[in-house]
């Protein structure tokens, strides 16, 4: 191995030593506490005075405080060099002391040992007197009375938290700029004083932990994800990291965080408007594939709620990139009206095993073995639907259309409706044999109302513009039935929780998904592999259409 070159250490008397020397050197780091440091350092001052100044012999140690404790114990004239902030073994690699470099006239590293061995610490003793000019020459260790190996001890480089500090600091990955605190300063005030915070304490992004996340993924930590409205600032894999160490995620977690990054950022999602509306909208994410289990995501119990890491860190880093990197605060562009709870973060796995139908990722395309994270803007909910009487499809689907029709208000129309069903309903329309286009055709039928009932009035301001009756065909369309949604696509269905109750739970989309539609990423080690939007172009078509509810398409239901 070479050493870096221009390289300073440090004597006990303050004298530097430069690296690499003129001469050949003969190099050891050690530490205080290693029975086999302490056997070999008479070995090294053997060495070095049998070498005549001939050569040089260094001995590095791991902390400055036992360099005249070892000396005085040793009687030592070696140079004794100061490697307490452990530059030189973090240099050199070590994860062993004692460890020996045999350096020549030009700096090449010819010999290399750990530990003790005696056959090769006598080969290096042999070679370091023929460099300093006394080849033949034995050195004056007697060697027969030594042992035939001793093991050395792990390297103070290699300790927990040590070697994460030294990466962090020397292996040139993190180019964020690093606050330094006051000693006086509580670190977790301090944050919240910045405003790094979502209103609950964050982990704090120390070099260490970040340089720890950033092993999650084999993404470059410089490459830039997306640009994050409303700021329209880049987001790094670096970035990405500090957020996640903020939000308590693992490094494992890190493909699924940058994807939904990635995915969050794309035109058909449009973070920018999902987070800025006054309507309280939040980025909902839903899992499937085998990255379930990998990464332990709860899809049984209480998997909309509390509990569980992966779950709600992977959610929230999302939000705390929007925030930190976005700018998106509220007050500030973040103009919900009231919000809600789930804008900390709502993130879960579907419970594909108790489902009687295709996953949600194969729905829009993608296979059972793929790791695949779905966005959707929801501003409404959650809200339970209870109903533990329904022994058929038929009834239960009546069930979800009731709650459902009154979603935002009685009149208008929705788009998009996340619909979580338990287990235990999802079981109920297994058993009656109904597909998930069954469910959503008896959804359509049954909040059909008549246009009429869908206009605006003076008894109730919300609902349709008198305007639209014209697009339905006229007066003689006023009785027409008019559903609750724009198609039955819009409504989605995912079964998630455990076989507890018949309960489930709905969430309203943003704006009836005029803005935004549900984006899926297919996730690989370094984040999002491919994206696409759940219903494609026809996403252009919707988003020109203007936030006016009276702009939607006509949908007549027949009876």
């Amino acid at each position: 191995m070479h050493p870096p070159t221009k390289f300073s250490l440090f004597d006990a008397d303050g004298q530097e030593k430069q690296f690499p020397p003129d001469g050949p050197v003969l190099l050891a780091l050690v530490k205080e506490d290693c029975d086999t440091c302490n056997l070999t350092l008479p070995l090294l001052e053997a060495v070095h005075r049998d070498t005549d100044e001939g050569l040089d012999v260094w001995v590095a140690v791991q902390k400055r405080d036992d360099i005249d404790v070892l000396k005085d114990r040793h009687d030592l004239t070696m140079p004794l060099l100061d490697d307490d902030a452990l530059d030189l073994s973090y240099e050199t690699d070590i994860d062993t002391v004692p460890t020996l470099f045999l350096y020549d006239e030009e700096q090449n590293c010819t010999l290399q040992t750990f530990g003790f061995d005696k056959h090769e610490w006598r080969e290096i003793a042999s070679e370091s007197m023929t460099l300093a000019g006394r080849p033949g020459v034995e050195t004056s260790i007697d060697w027969e009375s030594l042992p035939e190996q001793r093991p050395g001890c792990g390297a103070r480089n290699y300790e927990p938290g040590v070697y994460e500090r030294l990466q962090a600091l020397k292996s040139g990955d993190l180019l964020s700029r690093l606050v330094d605190l006051a000693s006086s300063d509580d670190i977790h005030e301090f944050m919240y004083d910045q405003g790094y915070t979502d209103g609950f304490p964050v982990v704090p992004p120390t070099r260490e932990r970040v340089w720890k996340m950033l092993q999650g993924t084999d993404r470059d930590p410089q490459d830039e994800v997306a640009i994050v409205p409303p700021n329209l600032a880049p987001i790094t894999v670096e970035k990405i990291a500090i957020n996640a160490v903020m939000a308590g995620a693992r490094p494992e977690y890190m493909p699924a965080i940058i994807a939904l990054v990635e995915t969050a950022c794309t035109e058909s999602f449009n973070i920018h408007g999902v987070l800025a509306t006054t309507m309280g909208a939040t980025p909902v994410g839903i899992f499937n594939g085998p990255i379930r289990d990998r990464i332990g995501m709860n899809y049984l119990h209480g998997a909309l709620g509390s509990g569980n890491r992966a779950n709600a860190a992977i959610g929230r880093a999302l939000r705390l990139c929007a925030r930190n990197v976005g700018g998106s605060v509220p007050g500030g562009t973040d103009r919900a009206t009231q919000g809600g709870p789930h804008r900390l973060t709502m993130n879960f796995a579907e419970n594909e095993d108790a489902s009687p139908w295709e996953s949600l990722a194969v729905e829009y395309g993608f296979e059972p073995t793929d790791d695949v994270a779905t966005l959707m803007a929801m501003s409404g909910g959650p809200a339970t639907i209870a109903d533990e009487r329904s022994r058929d499809g038929r009834g239960l689907a009546g069930t979800l259309a009731a709650s459902m029709s009154c979603m935002q208000d009685p009149k208008s129309p929705m788009v998009d409706t996340l619909v979580v069903l338990s287990p235990d309903h999802a079981g109920i329309f297994g058993r009656s044999g109904w597909s998930k286009d069954d469910v959503r055709e008896c959804i359509m039928e049954e909040t059909a109302i008549p246009l009429k009932d869908r206009l605006r009035s003076d008894e109730a301001g919300a609902g349709l513009p008198p305007s639209v009756v014209e697009r339905f065909g006229g007066e003689q369309a006023l009785d027409l039935p008019v559903p609750k949604f724009q198609d039955k696509s819009n409504i989605i269905l995912v079964v998630a929780g455990s076989s507890a109750a018949k309960f489930s739970t709905i969430l309203g989309g943003w704006a009836g998904g005029v803005y935004s539609t549900p984006t899926s990423a297919r996730i690989g080690s370094a984040g999002a592999l491919e994206i696409r939007g759940a219903r494609g172009a026809d996403m252009d078509k919707r988003r020109s259409g203007g936030k006016d509810l009276g702009a939607f398409e006509p949908n007549v239901r027949q009876r």
